[in-house]
C-alpha cells in the first residue's frame, strides 16, 4: 500500500515565501535535504533569522534529492543524515561534510489495547522488517516480553510496516545498522532505497506500506493500528517506541542521551565524513543513531560565507536547544571536529 501525498501547494507555499523574504531580508539561502533533521533546522533558520537578518528556504526533500540539488546547483548547501554514494553524481567543485547534530531512530509503533513498551532484540527487530515475523503475538515476541515469567498478552494484530519510499538518509542508516547486526536476516547491504536493501520481494507484500519524508511515516503510523516503522523521534508524538536489544544485552529506548553514548563511537575521516560502530559495546548505548551532515562548497563566494554562519549558529547556538526537540547537540571531540570541518566552507 502506498500512500501519496498533495506536493504542488506546498511546493507553491515555498516558493511564495521565497518571493517575499527576497523583499525582507539582507541575505537568502536555500537548503534541502533530510527529513530526520527537519525539526531542528526549521527552529535554528526562524532564529538565524532573527538574530542576523539573513534568512534560509529550506524545502526537507530527502537526503537524496537534497544531494541532487546541491549537486547541480539549485541550493546553496544540502543536509544529509549520510554522505554521497559511489555512484551518486557530486559536485564538481570542492565540498565538506560538517557534522550538525545528531539523534536517535526510533522504531515507533502502534499498538492499540497494549500499553506496555514492546522490547526487541536485533533478531526480532530484523524479521519483522523483513517480513519474517508478521504478528505481534509471535512467539519469540512474546518471550521477549515475558512480564514475571507469564506470557504477556500481547493482541493478535498483523504488523504493517512503515518504510520510507523516497531516496532517505534514514533509511540507509536503518538498513546498514539491520545489515551490520544481523546479517544473517538482513542480507543486503544498506541502501537510501529501503525496498533496493530489503532481503527479499516488497512488490505486492500485503504487510508493506510505503510513504515519502518522515511526516509521511509518522501520518501512516498515526493512523494504522498494527504499523511500526523508523523515523526521528521528534515524530513519535502520541505514538510509542520500542525499547531495542543492544550489544550488551541490555533493551534501550531511543533517547538522545542514549544516542550521544552511542555516537562517541566515531571514526572521523578528513572530509567530515564520520564512520559509527553499530556493534557499539556500551550497555548506556542506543546503537541506531545518526549525524545529520551539512555539505557545503568549499569556493569563496558571498553566499557560502552566509552559509558558513548559518552552520556555526546551528552547532553553536541552536544546538543548546536541540535536546528539546528529539535530537543530540554535537559535543566533545564531534564539536571541535565540525568545528575545523565548518572553517573550510567558503575558504578557497
Amino acid at each position: 500500500m502506498k500512500f501519496k501525498f498533495i506536493a504542488l501547494p506546498l511546493a507553491l507555499a515555498i516558493l511564495a515565501n521565497a518571493f517575499f523574504i527576497t523583499n525582507s531580508y539582507a541575505y537568502n539561502l536555500n537548503g534541502a535535504g533530510s527529513t530526520f533533521a527537519a525539526n531542528f533546522i526549521d527552529r535554528c533558520r526562524v532564529d538565524f533569522a532573527k538574530t542576523t537578518g539573513d534568512s534560509i528556504v529550506y524545502s526537507p526533500s530527502g537526503s537524496g534529492a537534497g544531494k541532487n540539488m546541491f549537486t547541480n546547483g539549485i541550493t546553496d548547501f544540502a543536509m544529509s543524515d549520510v554522505p554521497y554514494s559511489a555512484t551518486e553524481p557530486k559536485p564538481s567543485k570542492e565540498f565538506v561534510y560538517v557534522p550538525i547534530v545528531a539523534g536517535p531512530i526510533g522504531i515507533i509503533y502502534r499498538l492499540d489495547k497494549y500499553p506496555t513498551t514492546i522490547k526487541m532484540s536485533t533478531n526480532t527487530l530484523a524479521k519483522i522488517f523483513a517480513g519474517e515475523i508478521i504478528k505481534w503475538n509471535d512467539p519469540q515476541i512474546l518471550k521477549e516480553n515475558m512480564i514475571g515469567g507469564k506470557t504477556p498478552k500481547i493482541p493478535a494484530t498483523a504488523i504493517r510496516v512503515a518504510y520510507r519510499v523516497d531516496g532517505s538518509g534514514t533509511s540507509e542508516v536503518f538498513t546498514s545498522y539491520l545489515n551490520s547486526v544481523e546479517p544473517l536476516v538482513w542480507s543486503k547491504q544498506g541502501n537510501k532505497n529501503f525496498s533496493s536493501s530489503f532481503p527479499g520481494s516488497i512488490s505486492n507484500n500485503p504487510y508493506m506500506m510505503s510513504a515519502s519524508g518522515s511526516h509521511g511515516i509518522a501520518m501512516v503510523l498515526t493512523q494504522t493500528n498494527g504499523s511500526i516503522g523508523y523515523n526521528e523521534i521528534s515524530y513519535s508524538r502520541g505514538l510509542k517506541t520500542a525499547s531495542i536489544q543492544n550489544k550488551a544485552g541490555v533493551y534501550i529506548q531511543p533517547t538522545v542521551g542514549a544516542a550521544s553514548v552511542f555516537l562517541k563511537d566515531f571514526t572521523p575521516e578528513p572530509n567530515g565524513v564520520v564512520k559509527v560502530n553499530y556493534n557499539n559495546p556500551n550497555k548506556f548505548a542506543y546503537n541506531i543513531s545518526t549525524f545529520t551532515y551539512g555539505i557545503a562548497s568549499k569556493q569563496k563566494s558571498e553566499a557560502n560565507d552566509i552559509v558558513k554562519k548559518f552552520f556555526d549558529y546551528m552547532i553553536n547556538v541552536c544546538g543548546k536547544k536541540a535536546k528539546d526537540l528529539g535530537y543530540s547537540p554535537i559535543s566533545g571531540s564531534m564539536l571541535k571536529f565540525s568545528k575545523a570541518r565548518i572553517s573550510e566552507v567558503g575558504s578557497k
